[in-house]
């Protein structure tokens, strides 16, 4: 059995700093997620094509554009990769892209020419392999939307949360109520028991390690957010309390994961519904 390594891809701003995943092997590969952009879906390809392996599985953990929108490009690269997800992202993502394609108009040319949803694996698949590795789907469960998966490869103890955790980066709230948050902190703490040596978060701060640091500021995050809800005015007093709290955690895109997830939680905007 080949011991896999993996190399993490951080997308542009513009496809909101997301963490790609290249899982290698000696021979093959697998690759976690595809970036929103064209532009940045090119970049992957480009190193995918640099590391000499042939990709085997094109894997999507969850619905949220930053993770698929921009596939097709991988998928032209390398044909013959199987495109796949768990059955529950696959419906969720069908369900969403319309919202997404009248959301994200201002990508023009850098956006999906032909937006489409990976094929769902066969029902009760919970394992994937790659060189005789393990690599165990776990969820859907609650994160920032109700059907994140993550990847867990027990040989070298390394969990692929996608945008389950997230390291010294605001967390998105706009489609939870407070329950689903409840439930979200439930399933780090679940997460923090696999005791992982290696964690690759959706979204980091630049420099950040990977290793256990990125979970435990996801459930700190987290337990955070209902005190400082309960004593905000409004949301503009809730985003200050939430950078005192935080202060070096940083927010890709303007601070909007921050803004719209006060708004949504003062009751001042929509819960969004994709």
């Amino acid at each position: 059995m080949t011991e896999l390594t993996y190399q993490a891809i951080r997308t542009s701003d513009r496809s909101f700093a997301a963490n790609m995943v290249l899982l290698k092997g000696a021979k093959k590969a697998m690759l976690i997620d595809t970036p929103f952009t064209r532009a940045d879906a090119h970049r992957v390809v480009a190193e995918i094509l640099d590391s000499g392996l042939e990709l085997e599985t094109i894997y999507v953990t969850h619905n949220h554009p930053d993770h698929y929108y921009s596939a097709e490009v991988v998928r032209q690269a390398f044909p013959n990769a199987a495109f796949v997800a768990h059955p529950e992202v696959v419906a969720a993502i069908w369900h969403s892209l319309p919202f997404k394609q009248a959301r994200w108009t201002d990508l023009g040319a850098n956006g999906p020419r032909f937006p489409t949803a990976p094929a769902p694996l066969p029902p009760g698949t919970d394992t994937l392999w790659l060189e005789g590795n393990e690599i165990r789907i776990l969820g859907p469960m609650q994160g920032d939307h109700p059907t994140n998966t993550a990847l867990w490869v027990p040989s070298i103890r390394a969990l692929f949360p996608s945008d389950l955790v997230h390291n010294q980066v605001v967390l998105w709230f706009v489609e939870s109520t407070p329950e689903q948050i409840a439930e979200y902190a439930c399933n780090i703490d679940m997460l923090l028991a696999l005791d992982p040596l290696i964690v690759v978060p959706g979204h980091e701060k630049k420099g950040m390690p990977h290793d256990r640091s990125g979970l435990e500021f996801t459930r700190d995050y987290i337990a955070a957010w209902p005190e400082m809800v309960a004593q905000a005015k409004d949301s503009t007093d809730l985003i200050q309390l939430m950078k005192a709290r935080f202060p070096d955690a940083g927010d890709p895109n303007k601070d909007f994961a921050l803004i719209t997830s006060a708004q949504v939680a003062m009751g001042e905007a929509p819960r969004w519904d994709e």
